[in-house]
């Protein structure tokens, strides 16, 4: 997938002379990385030309001239989509689950949520002593009796949402088999707990229904960036081009059409 959708860097044969003091090398297939350090990346935003796409409208003339820029960037090895400044297609970070799952968060999920994070990446949060405005101090997630923990369901229409608590659950403290009873007890018992269980259930829940609706399973963000962005340009233009073709048509009809009439007074007096 990654030689057929360049999505990771991009490179312009015609701009290499305008920035001859820094050189940024492609790696071995001919792509640049995108993972470049800030002063690579700077270079490379200012050799970066934003290329104007096909518009509905747009002359046979202008469409073909777009189409061609367009396709010196596919010869080239590079992104359309990047090329084009993302502007046909969705953001990257739509796709992301977790992304989206933080928007639909509450602010004390979402600050446990992060602090949980950054001790599961290693990295300390708000000092020594962890921040606890959220709740929960930072990296501190007191033990959990497996055995003791448990409480009766509430109710046969609440087993839904606590059997998705304890899943959760199951993520958060590294265990296996936490049952909905488990998460009956965090919900009464353990309520400095429950923001971050509630933001783990909306991040499983976003990735499992993204999972069962994903149009495109197993590309990334960029790769259906790219994707988007060449469906949108490719029937731009062919919608160009039928009505050009369309438009021609019919002016040659009604060339024709004037014709044939003008020839009718040549044959008269030709006649005469």
């Amino acid at each position: 997938m990654a030689s057929e959708l360049p999505t990771r860097g991009t490179k312009r044969k015609s701009d290499d002379h305008e920035h001859p003091p820094r050189e940024i090398k492609p790696d071995p297939a001919g792509v640049y990385d995108a993972t470049l350090n800030p002063l690579h990346l700077a270079d490379l935003s200012e050799k970066l030309k934003i290329l104007p796409v096909p518009e509905d409208g747009d002359t046979l003339e202008e469409t073909a001239a777009k189409l061609c820029e367009l396709a010196k960037v596919v010869s080239e090895g590079n992104s359309v989509a990047l090329w084009t400044g993302l502007q046909l297609s969705s953001s990257p970070h739509a796709r992301d689950p977790e992304t989206m799952a933080k928007a639909q968060m509450t602010p004390q999920e979402l600050t446990q949520y992060e602090a949980w994070q950054a001790v599961r990446q290693g990295r300390e949060v708000g000092g020594p002593e962890g921040g606890s405005s959220g709740g929960l101090p930072a990296g501190v997630m007191r033990a959990f009796d497996w055995d003791a923990n448990l409480a009766p369901m509430p109710g046969a229409q609440s087993e839904k949402r606590f059997r998705q608590r304890a899943a959760a659950m199951d993520v958060i403290w590294d265990h296996q088999c936490a049952t909905p009873e488990h998460a009956v007890w965090l919900t009464f018992h353990m309520v400095e707990a429950l923001p971050l269980v509630k933001a783990v259930t909306k991040v499983m829940n976003v990735k499992r229904h993204f999972g069962e609706n994903d149009p495109y399973p197993g590309l990334t963000g960029m790769e259906v960036a790219e994707l988007e962005t060449v469906r949108k340009i490719v029937s731009v233009a062919e919608r160009n081009r039928t009505r050009e073709l369309e438009r021609i048509r019919r002016l040659t009809r009604s060339i024709n059409d004037a014709a044939a009439t003008i020839r009718t007074r040549l044959q008269v007096l030709e006649r005469s």
